[in-house]
């Protein structure tokens, strides 16, 4: 199945969201985007292996073509540049492939617009080509996967979110946990936990807070965080605070 209701002579990228790992969390929306592409791309950190995004379409879709696209996840200020540079080669490389009227799909877990390597190759491939139309479908997120796990209300009424990212441990992060009326969500904070639990138990935030670990595959932990100790854990990390409420 082709696109339909699209011109001959404008090529396409769709940044598709596809959960957080489980391929059941895939949406209709995708699947549909994912078998109707002229070209299904997947972010990998080896050319050799199956990056996550990957995997999943596998489980849930079967063996498609993918074209790989290799993305270095390294931390810190070289690693946002070196994933720069392979976002511009890949660009270019997807704006000669795809013909006039071609949709070329880009795999990303959990949403495309959300901590995504997605914006990166978009912002690229517009630079080369602002002719080419760019989209996205949403996805189910980590943090959305790990509320329903814990059975906690994460929101109700007027009550705001805060999503931050927990490679280092700052003010943003005890200011955060400070206002007890929201809820906060901390990505990518395994390697951090023990300072994260430190400031969880100085904020009164502890008791209330849940983690998760590898969400979304088989080997997955979803626990409350005060129980899961206070050893350091994978980058593939997700921790839930809800409001305190009275």
């Amino acid at each position: 199945m082709k696109l339909h209701n699209v011109s001959t002579h404008r090529k396409y990228l769709c940044g598709v969201g596809v959960g957080p790992g489980n391929p059941k969390l895939l949406t209709l929306a995708a699947v549909e985007a994912i078998e109707s592409a002229d070209l299904v791309l997947a972010p990998t950190s080896s050319q050799d292996e199956p990056g996550r995004a990957e995997e999943i379409i596998q489980k849930a879709i079967g063996a498609i073509p993918i074209r790989r696209i290799l993305f270095d996840m390294a931390k810190g200020e070289s690693g946002i540049e070196l994933r720069k540079s392979t976002a511009l080669v890949a660009a270019k490389e997807i704006v000669e492939l795809l013909q006039p009227g071609e949709k070329a799909v880009f795999l990303t877990l959990g949403d495309p617009n959300v901590f995504s390597t997605f914006n990166l190759l978009a912002r690229s491939v517009a630079s080369i080509d602002p002719s080419v139309e760019i989209s996205s479908i949403p996805g189910i997120m980590a943090f959305q996967d790990l509320v329903s796990r814990s059975g906690m209300t994460l929101l109700d009424e007027e009550e705001s979110l805060r999503l931050l990212v927990g490679l280092q441990v700052d003010d943003k992060i005890e200011e955060a946990l400070k206002d007890s009326s929201s809820a906060v969500v901390i990505y990518k904070g395994g390697r951090n936990l023990p300072a994260i639990v430190e400031l969880a138990k100085k904020t009164g935030r502890l008791e209330d807070g849940w983690i998760g670990v590898k969400i979304g595959l088989g080997e997955s932990e979803v626990d409350r965080l005060q129980n899961i100790g206070t050893e350091p854990v994978g980058y593939l990390s997700t921790m839930i605070f809800p409001p305190k409420r009275h």
